[in-house]
């Protein structure tokens, strides 16, 4: 996974909106949960996890692993209510938020990055219930 993957799944809140929602495709509230509880298993390998966040593209939280922090963002592809299958967006990113110096003079630990990133597509690849969607292949 570069920086996230697409997946289609039917056991996530994909029709309601909730009153609680920024707009009307912020579905995942229960996603980003269920991902959280999956990957959990990464606190004995220094990880720590914050509540998930309501964004107005979907939900999220952060992991920090030491000082190294990286968002996990969930997506309901569309703008609005989806009929099956639902396809859902999942991005694993280095985000040091409005730290400039970070930004400017300090990258990511790459081996957590990628340890997050295996976690989390491997919790997708799990369960049955979870598709992973290829991505499209261009050119030759």
């Amino acid at each position: 996974m570069d920086d996230g993957i697409t997946v289609e799944a039917e056991m996530f809140e994909h029709r309601e909106v909730k009153p609680q929602f920024f707009n009307p495709c912020c579905f995942g509230e229960d996603f980003a949960a269920w991902l959280k509880e999956q990957i959990a298993a990464l606190e004995v390998s220094g990880f720590r996890f914050s509540e998930i966040i309501q964004e107005d593209y979907g939900w999220g939280f952060w992991a920090w692993h030491g000082r190294e922090p990286f968002w996990v963002a969930l997506s309901c592809v569309g703008d609005g209510p989806q009929e099956a299958p639902a396809q859902w967006g999942i991005s694993v990113n280095y985000d040091p938020g409005l730290n400039l110096l970070k930004r400017l003079f300090h990258g990511p630990d790459r081996g957590a990055l990628q340890q997050l990133r295996d976690h989390v597509r491997q919790a997708a690849a799990s369960n049955a219930a979870i598709k992973i969607v290829p991505l499209p292949r261009y050119g030759p």
